[in-house]
Formats: structure tokens, C-alpha cells, sequence
């Protein structure tokens, strides 16, 4: 046995027990160098070399039906007060041009528990938002999302995206909001109008993420077994477990997989001026690893 190796774990994992982190996939690998290559890992995207995006199955870009602007919504952001690394993906929503814009990647045929983490930056141009943020989707492929306001087939389809959300004068939260699990599940709340919204899981101390900082986000899905509510949901921020939530029923089918994630961010023209004003939200993505375990931050 190799008595340095076995210390030197040992120190790394009181060193983060001592500041309240879980010693993750990331901690094997400085600057994530190899990370890509862990046995665990899924995916993994530093957006330092091709063309941004290139990594993932698509980008969804759509525009809004006011559109008026010509220009490209994701591109490579080299500024060294910003990126980091040497390059950063660079997203960017206009009132007068795209109000969509998803990154895509499919991972079939589908897991029973899976960890995403990212770093996320705001802009200073930042208000609130409609939706976005990362997220996980269980789709059989048979048109299970029904819809806003309608709850998906057991065996058909589930989804949650961490995404932060406000609204001036009716939560108190700064720009750009407080982090929630945003759902759609077949054992969801009605609304207590018979229809069905996207159900909270809000980690709590609140978690509002400051503009113009990267922060790192993490969380795990794991899937119910078909007839128990065993399902669970956990978010990381900066490393540290903010939530935690359990007793989920996410399917009636135990076929039913995680088959896909997504960085994603909509707003339509004509909400920017009740959701904080001006005319463009700017957000920035790096260091994406998809995993079958507990990520954690990424170590210097």
C-alpha cells in the first residue's frame, strides 16, 4: 500500500470537510487537466479549442418575433477579466433579437442518477429572466411533455432546471434572483385551478448568485424505483450542499431515463420591462462536467 497516497487523501478530505465541501471528481485533477478521461465522467466541456458549442448534440437558437437585430448569440469570450481559462462561452440575449437560446447534449440511453456542474457568471446588464439555468430531462421520445401547465406520463417523461428567478416588487431578491428547482414531474402540485406549473425546490439559506462573479453550481438527480417515492434532488453552490430534497416520485417506470441536460436561457421581448428593464441579458458558461458521481469544484 502506498502510505504517501493514502495521507495525502486523507488530508484532502479534512481539508474540505473543514470548509463545509464533499472531496469530488475534481480534486483528482488540477485545473480539471485529464478529468474528461475519469471513468465516471460523461461529459465535460472547458470551451478552450473549436468552435463554442461544437461539444454538445445542439444549440436551439430562436428569435423573437419582434426581431430586428442580426448577430450571433454565442460566441467565444476571450477578455482575460472575464474568461476563464483563455476562453469562456459567451451567451447573450437582445429584446429585438433572440429570446432562446438551449445548449443540448443527449446522453441515451439514459442514467438512474446523475451529477451536472458548471460555472456561471452574470452580467452587470442582468435583470430577471423567464427561464434558465442547467438542467436534466427524462424523455421516452413519445411527445411526454404535455405542455405548461399540464403534468407529464409517468412513464413518459420528467425534467428540473436550477435557474434563478425575481420579479421586481414581488420577491426580494436581487438581480438575477434566488436559485430554485424548477419541475415537472407526473406527481406534481396543481396550482388549485386544476393546472399544472412548473413546482418549486428552493434550496435554502436563499442562494442569489452575485452579477459579474463566477460561481459554481452543481447538482445530482437520482431516479425513484417505479413505486416508491425514493427519488432525490441536491444542489452544491461554491462547493457547499444548500439542498436538499427527498421523497420524490419522479416515474411510474423504472425504463424511464435520464437521457439529457441542458445550459439554458429565454426571455421574450415583451417581458424585459417587468422583469428588470433594459434591453439584453449576458451570461457566461465554463468548465461543464457531466458525471456519475460528485464533481465538486474545480482545484486550482
Amino acid at each position: 500500500m502506498n502510505h504517501a497516497l493514502v495521507c495525502s487523501g486523507l488530508l484532502l478530505l479534512f481539508i474540505s470537510a473543514a470548509h463545509g465541501q464533499e472531496a469530488g471528481l475534481a480534486a483528482k485533477y488540477p485545473s480539471d487537466v485529464g478529468i474528461g478521461r475519469d471513468p465516471a465522467i460523461l461529459f465535460h466541456d472547458d470551451f478552450e479549442e473549436g468552435k463554442i458549442g461544437a461539444a454538445w448534440d445542439e444549440i436551439s437558437l430562436r428569435k423573437s418575433r419582434q426581431a430586428r437585430e442580426d448577430y450571433v448569440p454565442v460566441q467565444a469570450e476571450t477578455d482575460k477579466t472575464i474568461a476563464r481559462g483563455k476562453r469562456s462561452a459567451k451567451v447573450q440575449l437582445r429584446k429585438d433579437g433572440y429570446e432562446d437560446v438551449t445548449f443540448v447534449k443527449w446522453l441515451r440511453p439514459g442514467y438512474d442518477e446523475l451529477y451536472m456542474r458548471y460555472y456561471v457568471r452574470y452580467g452587470k446588464d442582468y435583470g430577471y429572466h423567464s427561464h434558465g439555468g442547467s438542467g436534466f430531462m427524462a424523455d421516452a421520445g413519445k411527445g411526454g411533455f404535455k405542455g405548461a401547465g399540464k403534468a407529464p406520463d409517468g412513464d413518459k417523461h420528467f425534467w428540473a432546471t436550477l435557474e434563478p428567478i425575481g420579479r421586481p416588487g414581488r420577491w426580494p431578491w436581487e438581480p438575477p434572483g434566488a436559485l430554485i428547482f424548477y419541475a415537472y414531474w407526473w406527481k406534481m402540485k396543481p396550482d388549485g385551478r386544476g393546472n399544472y406549473r412548473g413546482n418549486w425546490f428552493q434550496p435554502k439559506p436563499d442562494q442569489v448568485p452575485k452579477r459579474e462573479t463566477w460561481v459554481c453550481v452543481e447538482w445530482r438527480v437520482k431516479a425513484n424505483t417505479a413505486g416508491r417515492d425514493d427519488g432525490e434532488l441536491d444542489c452544491w453552490i461554491d462547493g457547499k450542499k444548500c439542498g436538499v430534497f427527498r421523497n420524490i416520485n419522479w416515474r411510474s417506470t423504472d425504463a424511464l431515463k435520464i437521457n439529457k441536460v441542458h445550459l439554458s436561457l429565454w426571455l421574450e421581448s415583451a417581458a424585459y420591462e417587468v422583469l428588470g428593464g433594459g434591453t439584453t441579458r449576458t451570461v457566461w458558461y465554463d468548465d461543464v462536467v457531466v458525471a456519475t458521481q460528485y464533481i465538486g469544484p474545480k482545484k486550482p
